[in-house]
């Protein structure tokens, strides 16, 4: 027990050493901040005052320093909390609550200033500095009885020359111009150098339209303080303007301005003054003085927009009266005369010009035709009305459209059923009832869905883009087909460039890829038909391409098989599965598969799309690996397409031509290899050394240009179940090696074929192509 005590008296003794401690240093605080007072150091004495009341907040002197302070800084309503705060712990103390509510009613916070000050007074109710600024607030809240009785206890504890004209004013406040008379005058009697008690008096005579003793009234305070006080200027202008001298009011205000260029009840009250006298320039350049002083005075900008009205410029007035609306949303006197400015703009814009039409979908032509897709049951009819005025009302066929009046061209836009539809009447009114009827007969036209093809990348027959590299955006160029012109085409929601008025447009865009497993491409025509065609997006080739030697390196399978007027051929099926099953751990960027081609499919393939791919897809290396009948006749070497007629030399597609194709290709290295009967003579211009060989290792091969030839068989028949490929396939597949060059294999191929007692496989340089000693290299994955 005596241990837990002792426990207990020590913890005692700390804590109030430490408030000991605390109580020194905020008082040093409170010293350090008094002598930043005394030497008119307000922000350092502030700051001490803060860390004082931080460390002991009860200390009253502190708030109220603080708060002297904060007063002469301007901080009024941190002055006006500090001073709250000090009667707290003085409540007794009158002086704090008449300071608080002071500051509180000059910062225009009324019901806080009138809790001070009541309770001031009930502290002491004869305290003369805090009835008086209670008088005023009771006036600013409009009580005005409370205020009537707090200034006739004012006169009734000091008669003077203030105690009576703040009788006068609340009298005057509440609309008892002869009792309030009767105070000013009192107000004069006892301070006779009272200025405010001969501007209230004469005001009040004025109400009361005694003009001319208001005119005495200001004349005898003219005389009393020379110079002339621009108060009482300003009193016996509102005098002169009773008497309808505004001329003369004029004057007096100007004479006010002269002595006080920041007045805005002077520049305000010319400004009223000179619209009386139809001075309207003038009266604008007093309300924009006021403007440039209080930016958001509503009651000036309604003014200079009347103004404007009487000058007749409505757009101004207009926009002033637009301004209110922004800063005075409840001036509900401002709207009126917004409503009435608008209304005669409306008549002085008024026009008899009928609204002009476009259609825009679906489009009409010089003769007022629109053309329909013959497949359509519902559309969007759209148009574009121009006109002087804005649009009151646009209908299709009896049905409203939606638009919005923005400026003199207004976009309207409507759903229509449009099944078995003969016409389209469009009605158009504008705001002056001037009436368009226009009729658009309907033809229907063609439901051909687009057909879109991409040129590059190169996309395969089921829809797949190969990519040859791991860029985050890719650019497409493609081709759409259409009996009609094209209106829009877009991938993934981006707009393509075309030319609209071209038939079968080719189109190009650039669009972001990143994150994303395939691409949409949407076309429509200008009948809205339309396409939308998905894309898959195969990355497999971004990586063989990018550690290749060869380059992006491409793969063209050409299998003809069923022939029309030759036999047909078991053979290139099988071979051609059976070296993409071979070639299927090697790095080709993209395979391209051809089958059953006719003449012209070669010839345009050859000629144009292929090279047009190699060109956009940046090939560096290609091998061309061709299945199906050859034909070798008057000393030229034929592939034959599956529509070739026997004996019609001109149904084959020579390997001449072929030949005079690849010279456009640009390549680093061309393989042809052809498993076909008497086509390879045509081909060959020299053979290639056999004891060369070509290593891996000898990377400089893939930077010298090749162009290379193998073919199964010279002027015999080649047999249909083929050893050329059967062994070629083999050696790819059981290569041990990270590559094999053409070179090896065909050392491989032409040992089989021999063994079997077949004609010896050909190898040699392309004729008519450049061959720099390169050689092409199959690289493994």
């Amino acid at each position: 027990m005596r241990s837990v005590l002792r426990s207990f008296l020590c913890s005692l003794i700390l804590l109030s050493a430490t408030l000991s401690v605390q109580a020194q240093t905020a008082k040093k605080y409170y010293s350090a901040g008094k002598k930043f007072m005394e030497m008119g150091n307000c922000q350092e004495a502030v700051n001490n005052f803060t860390k004082a009341l931080e460390m002991d907040p009860q200390m009253e002197d502190v708030y109220i320093s603080r708060a002297e302070c904060y007063e002469k800084m301007d901080k009024k309503t941190e002055a006006a909390e500090d001073y709250r705060l000090a009667t707290t712990f003085a409540p007794k103390e009158e002086k704090y609550f008449y300071n608080a509510g002071r500051l509180y009613f000059e910062i225009r916070q009324f019901e806080k200033a009138d809790e001070m000050l009541k309770k001031a007074l009930s502290l002491n109710k004869n305290y003369l500095d805090a009835i008086e600024y209670s008088i005023y607030t009771l006036l600013q809240l409009k009580k005005f009885t409370q205020a009537l009785t707090l200034a006739e206890q004012a006169v009734d504890l000091k008669k003077s020359g203030l105690t009576y004209l703040n009788n006068a004013i609340v009298l005057d406040s509440m609309q008892l111009y002869a009792e309030a008379e009767k105070k000013y005058k009192d107000a004069k009697y006892y301070d006779s150098k009272l200025v405010m008690a001969y501007v209230g008096l004469s005001n009040t005579q004025v109400k009361l339209k005694k003009l001319d003793d208001a005119m005495k009234t200001c004349q005898t305070g003219m005389e009393k303080f020379v110079p002339a006080r621009k108060e009482i200027l300003f009193a016996r202008s509102q005098v002169y303007a009773a008497k309808g001298d505004y001329l003369a009011a004029v004057n007096d205000l100007t004479q006010v301005i002269l002595a006080d260029d920041k007045s805005v009840i002077a520049f305000m009250t010319r400004g009223d003054y000179y619209l009386k006298l139809a001075m309207y320039p003038n009266a604008v350049n007093d309300y924009t003085k006021v403007i440039l002083i209080q930016e958001k005075n509503a009651n000036a900008y309604f003014k200079r927009a009347q103004a404007y009205e009487q000058m007749q410029n409505y757009k101004e007035a207009v926009k002033d009266y637009n301004k209110i609306k922004e800063i005075a949303p409840n001036d509900q006197n401002a709207m009126n005369y917004l409503v009435a400015a608008k209304q005669k703009l409306f008549e002085l814009n008024r026009e008899k010009n009928k609204p002009e039409i476009v259609m825009i979908s679906p489009k009409a032509d010089k003769k007022f035709v629109v053309k329909i897709g013959g497949d359509k049951k519902e559309m969007m009819v759209k148009g574009t009305i121009t006109d002087e005025s804005n649009i009151k009302s646009i209908t299709v066929n009896g049905k409203e459209a939606n638009f919005r009046n923005d400026t003199n061209v207004t976009d309207f836009i409507v759903t229509m059923d449009v099944t078995k539809l003969e016409q389209l009447t469009v009605i158009v009114t504008d705001v002056y009832n001037n009436v368009l009827e226009q009729l658009f007969a309907v033809e229907y036209t063609e439901t051909g869905k687009p057909i879109v093809a991409l040129v590059a990348p190169y996309t395969s027959f089921d829809k797949e883009i190969y990519l040859d590299n791991s860029n985050s955006e890719l650019y497409i160029e493609g081709q759409v087909k259409d009996e009609s012109k094209i209106e829009s085409i877009r991938i993934e929601g981006q707009n393509a460039s075309f030319d609209p008025s071209a038939q079968d447009p080719k189109f190009s865009a650039t669009i972001s890829i990143s994150n994303k497993m395939k691409i949409t491409v949407w076309v429509k025509d200008v009948y809205g038909n339309e396409t939308i065609e998905d894309f898959k997006l195969n990355r497999e080739g971004a990586t063989i391409s990018a550690n290749n030697p060869m380059g992006v390196t491409w793969l063209i399978f050409i299998e003809n098989s069923n022939y029309k007027n030759f036999a047909s051929l078991d053979g290139p099926s099988k071979d051609v599965t059976l070296m993409k099953t071979a070639l299927a751990n090697y790095k080709f960027s993209n395979i391209v598969h051809k089958k059953d081609m006719t003449k012209a499919e070669l010839d345009k393939f050859l000629s144009i799309e292929l090279r047009d791919l190699i060109k956009a897809n940046k090939v560096n290396s290609l091998m061309i690996w061709y299945a199906g009948h050859g034909k070798f006749q008057n000393n030229t070497g034929y592939w034959i397409p599956v529509d070739a007629k026997v004996d019609e030399e001109y149904s084959y597609f020579s390997i001449a031509t072929l030949k005079s194709y690849m010279q456009s290709y640009s390549l680093v290295h061309t393989l042809v290899v052809t498993d076909a009967c008497e086509s390879g003579p045509t081909f060959l211009v020299a053979m290639r050394a056999g004891t060369e060989q070509k290593m891996c290792d000898d990377w400089t091969k893939t930077k010298f240009k090749s162009a290379q030839v193998f073919t199964s068989a010279g002027f015999e028949l080649a047999a249909d179940n083929s050893q050329f490929t059967k062994t070629f396939a083999n050696t790819l597949i059981n290569n041990p090696d990270g590559c094999i060059a053409i070179d090896k294999i065909v050392e491989k191929v032409k040992l089989a074929v021999k063994a079997k007692g077949m004609q010896e496989p050909k190898f040699g340089k392309i004729s008519g192509l450049e061959d720099e000693g390169g050689t092409f290299f199959f690289m493994k994955k």
